[in-house]
């Protein structure tokens, strides 16, 4: 499911890419909850900006690569890439901050433990790859280089309207009023997505509209 979500937020942004920005009369914009932000809907779903940050990676470095060429690039990226990781307090705070890496201190703490392993364990391979992924290659500054990396609303709110909602993500936070709402979790079509997934693969879409409470459980707006 987490390779699909990051599909469809890639497909998303390649579609805007080639179409410009929304128009005032855009199907998709119009087709979005009256109250729909897409700035609340990131908070709660910092994973769509987490693949935004890595593409953006992604890219500088293939440019990066194009521009010095495949020998010095990669010559450039093994020393840059062992600065990287060898400043572990720069590295911690990427991999905990709430809209870059997402993790929790638990998981730094299996971080740690994974690159004291021998780097031909798997374990160690898997972990250095994934906080190479925020590694703006020939640049010391990638902490702050992070934080800078802009924000693409419309493939955000894009995605909410092809793939979010009809998978039931919660697009804002609950009012105070909708606190004893019903949980998604708790309603036939939770158990019908994972059913029928399951299953045969086939997929029926979530009709209703959530919020997410102060517990973090999704809730249906009535």
């Amino acid at each position: 499911m987490k390779n699909l979500h990051q599909y469809m937020l890639i497909l998303v942004a390649g579609v805007l890419g080639a179409c410009g920005s929304m128009s005032v009369n855009d199907p998709y914009a119009e087709a979005l909850p009256a109250d729909f932000n897409p700035q609340e809907y990131l908070t709660l779903h910092p994973e769509l900006h987490i693949r935004q940050i890595k593409d953006y990676v992604e890219n500088y470095n293939a440019n990066l690569k194009t521009a010095l060429g495949a020998t010095a690039y990669d010559s450039t990226k093994k020393a840059d890439d062992a600065a990287f990781l060898a400043d572990l307090n720069v590295v911690q705070a990427i991999y905990i901050h709430p809209q870059i890496g997402a993790h929790s201190e638990q998981q730094w703490s299996n971080v740690i433990i994974a690159l004291g392993l021998a780097d031909t364990t798997p374990e160690y391979k898997n972990t250095k790859k994934a906080l190479l992924q925020y590694n703006f290659v020939g640049r010391a500054d990638d902490y702050s280089a992070l934080l800078t990396v802009p924000v693409d609303y419309q493939a955000v709110s894009q995605q909410y309207n092809v793939f979010g909602r009809d998978h039931g993500w919660a697009y804002r936070v609950c009012r105070p009023e909708e606190g004893a709402n019903p949980l998604r979790s708790s309603l036939p079509i939770a158990s019908m997505q994972k059913d029928i997934v399951k299953v045969d693969g086939s997929f029926i879409a979530d009709e209703g509209l959530y919020c997410r409470d102060a517990a973090g459980d999704d809730r249906l707006i009535q």
